[in-house]
């Protein structure tokens, strides 16, 4: 195996990894939850890296639940401003939004 394909394996097992946690159907029920008995009528999954997990088998599988329990949901566009010096220099991926 080549140090590239290495690389690629390495962040893409990461990417799975934090999309288990993000994506976990029961934490999503709880979040729903709770920003619905504040009143709320939507919410937002965010993530601190700025990495596109909306092909995961966990957002897949997340999407399905959502689907079943007749909630509505999109992928929305999040921007991470990497130099503030030099704001052409953006990364855009997305977030999950659920609504109700």
């Amino acid at each position: 195996m080549k140090r590239a394909e290495s690389s690629y394996l390495m962040a893409t097992d990461q990417r799975n990894e934090l999309a288990d946690l993000l994506f976990e159907p029961a934490s999503v029920a709880a979040t729903i939850h709770e920003a619905a008995s504040l009143g709320f009528r939507n919410c937002r999954i965010t993530q601190d890296a700025p990495f596109d997990l909306s092909d995961t088998d966990a957002a897949k599988a997340l999407e399905e639940w959502l689907d079943r329990e007749q909630f509505h949901y999109m992928w929305r566009p999040a921007f991470v401003v990497q130099d503030p010096f030099r704001p052409s220099i953006v990364t855009e991926y997305p977030e999950l939004v659920i609504t109700w």
